[in-house]
């Protein structure tokens, strides 16, 4: 299971990292929404708090999108692919802020893709915890064997 959770992981953090920096990338170079057919997302993002600030046009979408889903999984995938110590930390962030941003959009703008996204970012934080909490415990045996290991009552003594 730890196995097949560690590729999940992988496999989201990449996809979500490129998808996000496509996305976030397209937006920033065209902010109306063209180059990826998103112009009727205009009129609905019109209508979200601060409108008439940040969405005059999809450039903070695409920035947004940048940092919140390009960077953080662009990150978590080159730490789970060295292995290193705060893998599951870094996927653990991921999936919380994938499920913030899906959570927001399916309050505002419901559609199908958020909702596949809102359960993969629940999938990966159930398994960024569980994998960290073995990694966890795994290391603490390590580090005092005696404290974690039952020790053996010497029959002299009894």
């Amino acid at each position: 299971m730890r196995r097949a959770a560690r590729v999940f992981l992988i496999l989201v953090s990449i996809l979500n990292g490129v998808a996000g920096l496509v996305c976030g990338v397209l937006f920033l170079v065209s902010p109306d929404g063209s180059l990826m057919g998103f112009e009727p997302l205009l009129s609905v993002i019109g209508t979200l708090p601060l409108a008439d600030v940040f969405f005059r046009d999809l450039m903070w979408i695409g920035v947004a999108m940048l940092l919140v889903l390009a960077a953080p999984n662009t990150v978590a995938a080159v730490m789970l692919t060295r292995r290193s110590a705060g893998q599951y930390t870094a996927t653990l962030a991921a999936g919380v802020l994938l499920v913030l941003w899906t959570g927001f959009e399916l309050v505002f703008m419901y559609n199908v893709a958020a909702v596949g996204y809102f359960i993969v970012g629940v999938l990966s934080i159930l398994c960024s915890v569980v994998l960290r909490r073995s990694t966890v415990q795994s290391s603490a045996q390590q580090a005092h064997p005696a404290v974690s290991a039952p020790r053996e009552v010497d029959s002299a003594v009894k």
